[in-house]
């Protein structure tokens, strides 16, 4: 390219490259200057242990103990003692099924101005359908005894009759856990 002549028209420009950095040359400036030693310790204290409200310090020891409480009553429902007893539960109807809707009719029915003189009958009603929600529980734990007899001997049977009936007591539908098997089946 001649010094003093003009340029062609026609002829682009070449593109100038940037200047590379020579050897002794440093980085480049961040853009902010460099914590001190305190400012570094709390931001790391602060990402190991976040300062959070009372509210947001609630909520996560609600969780963690929601998670462990999951944890341990899976780990409770998983004995084949109880996985036994809810198999039998569940395989039949339970008069306790229909327990509480049919008990708050029967005490409802006593507030009605014209059942005043039945409700010496309403009472009684109730209280035999109690006692044949506890002889259904008597065979179902019965039932239970010989068949952990034969499948699970020398297993511990604390608290089953309870487990029992507070199954039998909740609509099939909600139970937790779910039921294995249907109404009607052989176990």
């Amino acid at each position: 390219m001649p010094l003093f002549k003009a340029k062609k028209a026609d002829q682009p420009e070449p593109e100038q490259e940037p200047p590379a950095p020579t050897v002794g040359q440093g980085p480049t400036k961040k853009g902010h200057a460099t914590p001190s030693r305190r400012e570094a310790e709390a931001a790391r204290r602060q990402r190991l242990n976040p300062d959070l409200s009372k509210r947001e310090i609630k909520a996560r020891e609600r969780q963690v103990r929601a998670v462990e409480n999951r944890r341990r009553y899976a780990e409770i429902d998983n004995t084949p003692e109880r996985q036994l007893m809810r198999d039998i539960v569940d395989s039949r109807f339970n008069l306790a099924e229909i327990a509480m809707p049919l008990l708050l009719v029967l005490m409802a029915s006593t507030f009605l101005p014209g059942a005043l003189r039945y409700s010496m009958y309403v009472f009684w009603a109730m209280w035999a359908f109690m006692a044949m929600i506890f002889i259904d529980t008597w065979m179902v734990w019965r039932r239970f005894k010989e068949l952990a007899a034969q499948r699970i001997p020398h297993r511990p049977r604390k608290g089953l009759v309870m487990y029992a009936f507070n199954r039998q007591l909740s609509f099939r539908r909600w139970r937790t856990p779910p039921p294995r098997v249907n109404r009607g089946e052989k176990i």
